[in-house]
């Protein structure tokens, strides 16, 4: 119980702890007044059954003389009324308590889940490399509920009804010490014997919710990521039972941990009013008089009423911190514990410093390995690229193509060697500045369920796309004349989600466009027109054509006609660059295979020239 504290607190900050301090005071003041409501039935109940203790008690004949009573009864309404008031005060600043725990567990649950999502977008490439997005989506959307509503704020209620349950104790045990610490031990035994049974049990359930709750989120995310597929191979029942199975074990632990949270009270309610019965038959074995029994029956019943539901509560709070504790360990383990540290972020509010291309970008002696891989993925590259050209690089699957451009669009960090910006090493501090100058285009662009400006401007907030800056980047994608004659709502046209109304080639020039939006230095085309037909990557390599000489483009493809008019072609083949030669025919491919001496002094490598 201690650990699990100790996690929850390392992941609140210092004003989560100024509130934490704030709601214990509530709580303080909530466990007094609760106590104070009970008291006040006393003196009520004791008047009612014997109206002589007006003139016998001390306390009573003062408050009778100091409140100017003149009879018993008008006496009896003032202390029914003072018990009501206590009770009203009592309740109402029991509502105020319970609102503001709920509001700092709901605050904390939007706390939480934003800062895992900052914590994971902060991370460098390489990490979601090995990382499941439908895992981390769940950490996000569901775990951080779990762990705020299945571990914070059942905490807040164990201190909560705790407190209540001891002044309500105290006030017992200073009428009678022997039945208030008999009821108290019978009652909170029995509480304890059913947890300390249960526990591992819980424990045990807690952790397979999470492994269910990743296989869910994994199942349905790629069911719907990949609905195309799934259509057409008619694999809708496949990933149906993958999500069922996961679905029913989750709902299966959670009613197993809800029951066994509840059993308790069930039977211990029957024995808390039965005991009521045996209180009053040891009263009057006692010898207690029937005047005197009433008063504190009456008293017993009203606490036990009030003290019943806290000692449910804390169990159930138990019950359910022993079933998050799986969660919290999970969400701890993602914020705080041995993971990558994060990159730094490229908005600050402040437009970033630039390191543009003028002159030459250079690679030297630079290695590559990817986590847990036996062998360098990249091995010992070192190439000269200048400025405003266009570089084609080519080699067969697995050569290290994507890995060489991920390199230079510093996703991935070098092993070994050195990248340098006109002679500037590319280093963790300038970093920013240089992807600040860089376009990216992929094979599959993602378009978001937005407009085709939204698109384009991709990650700026609506109110800032600068329109002039979509108009131009569309021009030089060669798609504005197409959305300014054939859409509906011309750049304000919502695209479906992925970009499902458009077409290939739609989609692939949205993908340039947003590259260029922001006017970049370096433009990377990564096998960007690989899934295109003949005459569709006609026109997009046209647009990409029409780039040239006024930045410099790297362009990644398996065919020919993907690289016709490149200054300089790259041939990869298993992680090491076999040569760098211009292309023959002044920009013009010419099919055909001849011998070229590596660049880092390789054995001889035949190259398409």
């Amino acid at each position: 119980m201690l650990e699990t504290a100790r996690k929850l607190f390392a992941l609140l900050d210092r004003r989560d702890c100024i509130q934490l301090a704030l709601l214990f005071v509530a709580v303080l003041g909530m466990a007094f007044l609760q106590m104070a409501s009970i008291a006040a039935v006393l003196p009520f109940l004791s008047v009612a059954a014997n109206p002589g203790l007006v003139t016998s008690n001390a306390w009573l004949s003062w408050a009778f003389e100091t409140g100017g009573f003149t009879s018993a009864n008008n006496f009896l309404v003032a202390l029914g009324s003072g018990a009501l008031l206590a009770l009203v005060i009592s309740n109402a600043w029991m509502a105020a308590t319970q609102w503001a725990q709920y509001r700092f567990v709901r605050g904390r649950t939007h706390a939480l889940s934003t800062k895992l999502l900052k914590h994971y977008l902060f991370q460098p490439y390489v990490y979601f490399l090995r990382r499941n997005s439908g895992d981390l989506s769940k950490n996000v959307l569901a775990e951080v509920e779990q762990v705020t509503g299945g571990v914070l704020m059942p905490g807040l209620q164990l201190v909560t009804r705790a407190m209540v349950a001891l002044v309500i104790v105290a006030l017992l045990v200073a009428l009678d010490p022997f039945l208030a610490l008999l009821v108290t031990t019978v009652l909170g035994g029995l509480y304890g014997i059913f947890y300390i049974a249960v526990r591992r049990t819980l424990a045990g359930l807690g952790a397979s919710r999470v492994a269910a709750n990743t296989a869910r989120y994994v199942a349905a995310g790629e069911a719907l990521g990949a609905i195309k597929d799934v259509k057409l191979l008619g694999k809708e029942e496949s990933f149906l039972s993958r999500f069922r199975k996961a679905s029913s074990e989750i709902t299966a632990t959670v009613a197993r941990a809800q029951i066994i949270s509840d059993l308790p009270r069930y039977a211990l309610e029957t024995i808390a009013f039965g005991g009521v019965l045996l209180i009053a038959l040891y009263l009057i074995l006692r010898g207690d008089a029937l005047q005197q029994v009433i008063p504190v029956l009456g008293l017993y019943a009203f606490a036990g009423y009030r003290l019943m539901p806290c000692l449910q509560q804390i169990f159930q709070a138990l019950s359910k911190l022993r079933f998050g504790a799986a969660a919290l360990e999970n969400l701890h383990k993602e914020l705080l514990g041995l993971g990558t540290q994060p990159v730094t972020s490229r908005s600050n509010g402040q437009r970033p410093s630039l390191l543009p291309l003028y002159h030459r970008l250079e690679l030297e002696e630079l290695t590559f390995t990817y986590p847990g891989a036996e062998a360098p993925t990249l091995k010992g590259i070192t190439l000269s690229i200048s400025a405003n050209d266009t570089v084609g690089i080519m080699g067969p699957s697995g050569s290290g193509k994507t890995t060489l451009v991920d390199v230079i669009l510093g996703l991935l960090r070098p092993e070994q060697g050195t990248l340098l910006v006109d002679g500037t090493p590319l280093t963790e501090h300038n970093l920013r500045a240089w992807q600040a100058t860089l376009g990216y285009v992929p094979q599959h662009i993602y378009l978001s369920d937005e407009s085709i400006a939204a698109n384009i401007a991709f990650g700026v907030p609506p109110a800032e796309i600068d329109m002039k800056a979509v108009q131009h980047a569309a021009r030089l994608a060669q798609i504005h004349e197409f959305v300014m004659s054939d859409l509906p709502e011309r750049y304000w046209t919502v695209v479906g989600e992925r970009g499902v109304r458009l077409s290939g080639g739609q989609r692939q020039r949205i993908g340039i466009a947003r590259a260029l939006y922001h006017d970049p230095a370096l433009l990377v085309l990564d096998e960007a027109t690989s899934s295109l037909d003949p005459e569709t990557e006609a026109g997009v390599m046209a647009a990409i054509a029409s780039l040239s000489g006024t930045r410099t483009i790297l362009i990644i493809a398996h065919r020919e006609s993907s690289l016709q008019g490149c200054d300089d072609i790259l041939w990869l083949d298993s992680g090491r660059l076999m040569t760098q030669q211009p292309a023959s025919g002044a920009g013009t491919w010419i099919a055909g295979r001849t011998t070229a001496v590596s660049c880092n002094g390789n054995s001889e490598k035949p190259r398409i020239s």
